[in-house]
């Protein structure tokens, strides 16, 4: 099975997992952060969790507003295509898109509107597949973030890959130069609290299936009851996203609080 998610490029001297509308676009699923020259960091994330698909359709956009630098997104599903997302801080916002040629006459297998980290607009499609376009579009976005590169190099380094390979390419391509890399001090589904990822994986499960009801015009509540805490195990998940990359709580305040959920909801 190929990989789904996401790499976000962008400048910010505050982590990006920290920094507003990076977690609403993409998620809280980061599993490390390459740090390069003039605070520039590159993102990669897995596909988010199932209760955050509710809020994801911001794109790129928010995060180059609250950084006041330009941002690069590229969504990654089952390595078989790239949907290419290049933002500004006035709010300009272009397109690509790029997937696996061996099915060109069938177009993409994915829709890129809905449950997409880089969504296309209701109605808006992109070619696929223009190398040149892309690469002018990439070497555009690159000028405006004060980097040094141009088209055919950018072509050069990417070619026709379309899986997660293109960003290694791609990121020196763009004339940036790795300094160091952060991983998480804790995991989501860490081993300390296994139990309670469990039970908000489920909870989380319920979210999206009651919105997309919602979406269909079914407005009748699922059938059973939810399981015992949901809410809270979810919000056990959003406290342990914020203590991934530093602030938040410790890994022992987060296993007690762990311990505090499962004593006062033993059964789901």
């Amino acid at each position: 099975m190929g990989f789904y998610g996401t790499y976000v490029l962008a400048r910010s001297a505050t982590l990006l997992p920290h920094v507003p509308g990076m977690r609403s676009a993409f998620g809280s699923r980061c599993m490390l952060i390459d740090r390069y020259q003039d605070g520039w960091q590159l993102a990669g994330l897995m596909t988010p969790m199932h209760h955050e698909w509710p809020a994801i359709h911001g794109g790129p956009v928010p995060l180059a507003v609250a950084t006041g630098a330009p941002v690069l997104a590229v969504e990654i599903k089952e390595s078989y295509c790239l949907q290419y997302g290049g933002a500004t801080p006035d709010g300009r916002l272009w397109l690509a898109h790029f997937a696996d040629a061996e099915d060109n006459d069938k177009g993409c297998i994915f829709d890129h509107h809905d449950d997409s980290t880089v969504p296309l607009p209701a109605g808006v499609d992109v070619p696929a597949n223009d190398l040149a376009g892309l690469a002018d579009r990439l070497a555009g976005w690159a000028a405006d973030a004060g980097l040094d590169t141009s088209a055919p190099r950018i072509a050069e380094a990417i070619g026709t890959q379309t899986d997660e390979s293109v960003v290694d390419a791609l990121v020196p391509a763009l004339g940036l130069v790795p300094m160091d890399t952060v991983y998480p001090a804790v995991e989501l589904n860490d081993l300390d609290w296994s139990e309670c990822w469990r039970r908000a994986d489920n909870a989380s499960v319920r979210v999206i299936q009651e919105w997309n009801l919602r979406r269909s015009g079914d407005l009748e509540p699922l059938d059973g009851r939810p399981p015992a805490g949901a809410d809270e195990f979810i919000r056990f998940l959003d406290l342990v996203a914020d203590s991934m990359f530093g602030g938040g709580l410790t890994r022992a305040e987060l296993r007690a609080e762990a311990a505090r959920l499962l004593k006062t909801y033993p059964q789901p």
